[in-house]
């Protein structure tokens, strides 16, 4: 067998020929290809657990990455704000008089107070016309300039132009807003790379938060991130899908430091199971999505059987129905989409933790960050972004639900089926979490994690990212 990550041994059909059987007009963007060979050596299992590796992170990493910190209908308003923390760090997001977006470090420079508070309270939306400390009273306009400081007299050492808050980075794209707290960050656009290009035809700034569900989870952020990076698991973890996804005839990407990607079929029985019929393929798929109609669907819900006609394909008419479905459930016509574009989870990663998915079928933005200073708990935010009609107002973002560590996924229900998958998931991560910690550095004699060389691409690209920004 061949050492490269693009060994005749992948099943077929590959992804770019089930793509070429499609017979329609997919972007540019899902013809292209790019997985380099980056080695088969184990990565260092003790950066998911050591604290050591955790406060690394928080010195190295997270001050010096453009992440994203919110959407840009969160905070619609002149005035209104929203909290974005990470580890702990802390960041006020504003809408100025001017309506632009700016950041700042949340910390009054008196005493050093929280401007609006965090913790649980972050993610929730605030309106004022100043930003005033809760402790002291020292406020500052929306553009972060100095207002007032209350006992003037008491101050005459401080400088006044130089008592504005401590500015962020703040830029953004497709509807999201970045910030980056290195004064010395180059621009947002060239970070993302390629991304721009390939979602030209997929404008995210067109959508609103349909649903946005935020859990606390068991285990680091790296595990919790890494079980969405790849579909090695599904055979396991979530047999039932087999049947309509072809989990192992995916692509894997690299595109630069900073952005990868992984393209997985659907209506496509897996190459694992035995040969299905068109028919059997059809009908698990309605199955499945008839248990997921997702956010704003009728109580009533339900799909008829789908008739596979002979010489027709349950790829073709899935996509078929899946038009008419998002077309309906939208009010915005989806009928241009190519078959890959409505049908297949393409999902993007963006270094170091946010994962939007591209296509006009599938709404998913995943984002995982550390859970405060804890390095054995993460927080996990899964976002659906639904089209809307161009020529009507944005609907209101959903109001975000947030779930404890001990939490089900189905206590989001306006997740629909794919809570089912979350939890399925979930179940695995603090097992991976405690089996790393079990015999220290040493588990089952080696030190490291082994990750395959196709199907773990994307894995192994992100941490080779990490460790060039740690120093490591």
């Amino acid at each position: 067998m061949r050492d490269d990550p693009l060994s005749d041994q992948r099943p077929r059909p590959t992804f770019q020929e089930i793509l070429a059987s499609d017979a329609d007009s997919p972007p540019l963007a899902m013809f292209a290809e790019n997985a380099p060979w980056l080695g088969s050596g184990d990565i260092d299992k003790a950066r998911y657990f050591s604290r050591s590796w955790h406060d690394l992170e928080m010195e190295r990493l997270w001050p010096r990455i453009w992440q994203m910190a919110c959407r840009e209908e969160q905070i619609p308003e002149i005035g209104d704000s929203i909290v974005y923390e990470v580890g702990s760090y802390s960041i006020l997001l504003v809408r100025g008089v001017d309506t632009q977006i700016r950041a700042f470090f949340n910390s009054c420079l008196h005493r050093g107070t929280q401007l609006r508070p965090g913790g649980r309270g972050e993610g929730e939306v605030v309106s004022t016309s100043m930003i005033t400390c809760p402790f002291h009273g020292w406020s500052w306009n929306l553009d972060g300039s100095l207002a007032h400081i209350p006992t003037r007299w008491d101050f005459a050492h401080v400088d006044e132009a130089n008592s504005d808050l401590r500015q962020v980075k703040a830029q953004t794209w497709g509807g999201f807003v970045f910030i980056n707290m290195d004064e010395a960050a180059g621009p947002l656009e060239d970070y993302l790379g390629d991304l721009v290009g390939h979602f030209e035809r997929w404008p995210l700034e067109d959508r609103y938060i349909a649903a946005h569900v935020q859990k606390i989870m068991p285990c680091n952020w790296k595990i919790a991130q890494e079980a969405f990076i790849e579909v090695l698991h599904v055979e396991t973890t979530h047999p039932q899908t087999l049947p309509y996804i072809g989990d192992v005839n995916s692509q894997y990407d690299v595109f630069g430091s900073h952005v990868n990607r992984m393209i997985t079929p659907q209506g496509v029985a897996s190459p694992l199971l035995p040969s299905l019929e068109e028919q059997q393929i059809a009908d698990s798929f309605i199955k499945e999505l008839a248990g997921s109609p997702g956010p704003g669907a009728d109580e009533n819900f339900s799909l008829p059987r789908m008739e596979i006609a002979p010489g027709e394909t349950a790829r073709k008419s899935m996509a078929a129905l899946m038009r008419g479905n998002l077309t309906a459930t939208t009010g915005v016509d989806h009928s241009g989409l190519s078959i890959t574009e409505t049908l297949d989870t393409t999902m993007y990663q963006v270094f170091p933790n946010l994962m939007p998915c591209g296509g006009g079928g599938v709404p998913v933005v995943f984002r995982f960050r550390p859970n405060g200073d804890d390095p054995d708990t993460s927080i996990m935010d899964v976002m659906l972004l639904y089209a809307f009609p161009q020529d009507r107002a944005r609907p209101d973002p959903a109001p975000m639900t947030k779930l404890g560590i001990e939490d089900s996924w189905f206590k989001a229900p306006e997740l629909g089926g794919i809570a089912a998958i979350f939890e399925q998931d979930t179940a695995n991560m603090p097992l991976v979490h405690r089996g790393m910690k079990a015999g220290g550095r040493q588990t089952l004699g080696k030190p490291g994690v082994t990750l395959a060389n196709y199907q773990e691409l994307r894995i192994r690209h992100y941490h080779m990212t990490l460790d060039r920004y740690l120093g490591v």
